[in-house]
């Protein structure tokens, strides 16, 4: 009942309505690619307090004549998320700041690649060119070079999907859990003095 985007290239934003979130930035990169036929961003988010910063954004792709290439979905379940990141031909995370990127991770776990921005964990999560592009800041035109770049892929693959969500299985919860075992039995080694 969601997808219902047709044969749209879909470019997806999962996250905060919020300014810090830089949702503007990714909607000016849009109004450059508009050369791209089909193409599609979906904001997916929202929340109590971020219905007028929502108005903001319709105005903006109003002003810029993109309105029918921008839908804001609302909230979404979090059980539900993986069918838009699986849909989705590219996820864009153009916020000023992240303390990790969940949503970079969560995309890339569904065989989707990511453009973000330079910030909280990314570097680490995304193999530049492989897997997506972290780049310097949210400049509109960054933003829409690296989307192109995407697009311009031939289309993904079944093969390509399985090699992006095979860069993060390292983040899945079995090795996160002994990653932290590990480190906390090397700090316990550090304390502990064997007695004689």
């Amino acid at each position: 009942q969601y997808l219902d985007f047709g044969n749209d290239k879909i470019i997806l934003f999962v996250g905060r309505i919020d300014p810090l979130k830089g949702i503007d930035k990714l909607i000016k990169a849009i109004s450059y690619l508009q050369n791209i036929q089909g193409l599609r961003l979906v904001v997916i988010g929202g929340g109590e307090h971020s219905q007028r910063e929502i108005e903001q954004l319709q105005k903006l792709s109003w002003d810029l004549q993109i309105q029918d290439s921008v839908t804001f979905q609302g909230l979404i379940k979090h059980e539900q998320l993986p069918y838009f990141y699986s849909a989705a031909n590219a996820c864009v995370l153009p916020s000023y700041y992240e303390s990790f990127g969940m949503v970079a991770l969560e995309s890339l776990a569904c065989g989707t690649p990511v453009v973000a921005t330079n910030i909280g964990s990314l570097k680490s999560v995304i193999r530049q060119g492989e897997t997506g592009y972290v780049i310097t800041d949210n400049a509109p035109h960054h933003l829409a070079d690296k989307i192109a770049l995407l697009l311009s892929r031939p289309n993904t693959d079944t093969e390509s999907a399985l090699s992006i969500r095979a860069s993060v299985s390292r983040f899945s919860w079995p090795n996160i859990a002994e990653m932290f075992i590990k480190e906390c039995q090397r700090v316990l080694a550090s304390y502990l003095v064997p007695t004689p």
